[in-house]
């Protein structure tokens, strides 16, 4: 079981008490480190300090013995600090949890409270599943074409207007050129008109796709729906908010839940009812990815499911792991900007095509499946991806490996320990027993004597 999981369990005041011990001990550790800087710094100096010395089949100076100290030392107290972290969340949660059950009553209404709201993010989330990908919409057979004058689109050109629509998303999908932006009159459940409401730039082969999409009248129903969940997680969010030992740490351990609760109308309704107004689309546009952020509560959905991961769970807490982590997403993400802007994908569109090949040229290599790079950044970029998706994935497999084997060292050193115990208290039993004899033959010596004297 994780430290985190036993601390669940623990008292506040127990809690407390055991971040005091440890906030003392890295203090003593601290000290040990500028004694340890001093006398470094002193080595340094003098001349007489240096000496090597042969350990466990390697030579060390007598400055290395230093460093390595002051490097035990350092880990100590990352590990010391880590435990302090996770401490000190378990104490805040803790509070809150019991401040929870003062107002509501018992720690059973709190846990009701929260499968409440657990099962609301659920239905929340497949509704807006259901409205983003247009799940259940009616309608098939449009076809378009797209008229492109000096790389934008001028003209959509309806050649088959369909049957069964409500209303219609249509995309143009061009492996160079982006930014265009379309909307669809829908009559009839027929497709009878599209109208361009920005012009793109730099198309070559522009693909219009027609996807059906939801009434207007449903899609605020959607929108009801979904204000009436987000008012209710706004709601617990300053309800825990107000109960919260620290502002800071609940804000900062919590800002998903209230950017996610921010209700937003459906941009699709907005593009539908203000097609001349570019600016107000755009907006639009953007409200719709921030909406999309609301997928971040699978994450903490997921959270409600983890059990019997304790392991995997400490496991991403370690330090190098969660580096490698982030520093791979950092040049999966980078790496597709830069190609996408060195070169032009040759398959696929935009920036998921640059995305997927930024993806297989770090973690496989890439083997040129997908865009073989052309220009000269470009294969520099690509030997970058390559070598540092090389590094990354050494340092994370070593990293995961030696977690993972740590486990079995642990209980190896921990039976050694124990062995070492029981032959120190042999020891000193043996040493005891050999007090009592040295005492033992004395004794009789004296009693010999004394028989001596009294026969002589």
């Amino acid at each position: 079981m994780s430290l985190s999981k036993r601390l669940e369990s623990c008292s506040l005041e127990r809690i407390t008490k055991m971040k005091d011990v440890i906030v003392q001990e890295i203090d003593r550790i601290d000290h040990q480190l500028v004694e340890q800087e001093k006398e470094l710094d002193e080595m340094i100096e003098k001349v007489e300090t240096v000496s090597l010395s042969k350990r466990h089949g390697q030579y060390e100076l007598s400055l290395d013995k230093a460093e390595a100290q002051i490097a035990r030392l350092n880990a100590e107290k990352e590990k010391l600090q880590d435990k302090v972290r996770i401490i000190e969340q378990a104490r805040q949660k803790k509070h809150l949890m019991d401040e929870q059950a003062r107002v509501l009553g018992s720690v059973a209404r709190v846990r009701a409270k929260d499968l409440i709201i657990f099962f609301l993010i659920l239905f929340l989330i497949t509704m807006l599943g259901i409205d983003f990908l247009g799940i259940g919409a009616t309608g098939s057979g449009a076809i378009a074409k797209a008229e492109v004058v000096e790389g934008r689109i001028h003209r959509i050109n309806v050649l088959n207007g369909g049957q069964g629509y409500e209303r219609v998303n249509i995309h143009i999908a061009d492996a160079v050129g982006s930014g265009a932006l379309v909307s669809g009159q829908v009559v009839e459940g027929k497709l009878t008109q599209a109208d361009v409401i920005h012009l793109g730039e730099h198309y070559e082969n522009p693909v219009v796709e027609i996807e059906p999409h939801f009434s207007v009248g449903t899609l605020w129903i959607f929108w009801i729906i979904d204000v009436i969940c987000c008012t209710l997680f706004m709601a617990n969010f300053f309800f825990e908010y107000r109960l919260a030992a620290s502002k800071k740490w609940y804000w900062k351990n919590n800002w998903i839940d209230f950017i996610t609760s921010i209700p937003l109308p459906p941009v699709q309704v907005i593009a539908a009812s203000q097609v001349g107004d570019l600016g107000i689309v755009r907006l639009g546009r953007l409200l719709r990815a921030v909406r999309i952020l609301r997928a971040l509560r699978l994450f903490r959905i997921a959270l409600f499911f983890w059990r019997g991961m304790d392991h995997l769970s400490t496991t991403l807490d370690v330090r190098l792991l969660k580096r490698s982590l982030l520093y791979g997403l950092l040049s999966l993400v980078f790496g597709a900007f830069i190609f996408m802007g060195l070169e032009r994908m040759e398959s696929g569109s935009g920036f998921g095509a640059s995305l997927w090949w930024s993806f297989t040229t770090l973690v496989t290599g890439g083997y040129a499946d997908i865009h073989n790079p052309e220009t000269a950044s470009g294969k520099i970029l690509t030997v970058f991806l390559v070598i540092t998706g090389m590094v990354l994935v050494g340092v994370f497999t070593a990293t995961l490996t030696s977690i993972l084997v740590s486990d079995e060292d642990s209980l190896k050193v921990e039976e050694l320990e124990e062995q070492v115990g029981i032959v120190t208290k042999i020891q000193e039993d043996v040493k005891d027993v050999n007090e009592r004899l040295d005492r033992l033959e004395g004794t009789i010596r004296e009693i010999r004597d004394a028989v001596k004297a009294q026969e002589s």
